[in-house]
């Protein structure tokens, strides 16, 4: 397997809210994606989900509130936890979940 080189990765991903697989660890996806604005509520009823901020800001809210991330800072929403993600301006994330898991929740 080849370098991963993160910011070339995110060179290449122009369209929000569309996850590109980049790697495979066992049964665990490492997903790059580009968000801006606002995502639908869902729910993973049966995976986790760790969201990591590469590139910009952006929001994770729960019925519980909101945790703001900044760049190289993490927020994982265990699985059964409605959530939504959301960036005011372009923002880019790893997405580190099951190979399964839906990317738009259940």
């Amino acid at each position: 397997m080849d370098k991963l080189d993160f910011k070339e990765l995110m060179t290449n991903i122009k369209e929000p809210w569309q996850p590109v697989d980049v790697a495979y660890v066992n049964d665990t996806a490492l997903r790059i994606a580009m968000i801006q604005g606002v995502y639908d509520w869902h729910t993973h009823r049966d995976e986790d989900e760790l969201f990591y901020v590469l590139r910009g800001k952006i929001a994770v809210d729960t019925p519980d509130g909101s945790v703001e991330l900044g760049e190289r800072e993490g927020y994982l929403v265990k699985q059964g936890t409605r959530h939504r993600s959301r960036a005011e301006k372009p923002a880019w994330i790893l997405l580190v979940e099951p190979i399964r898991t839906r990317t738009k929740g259940e």
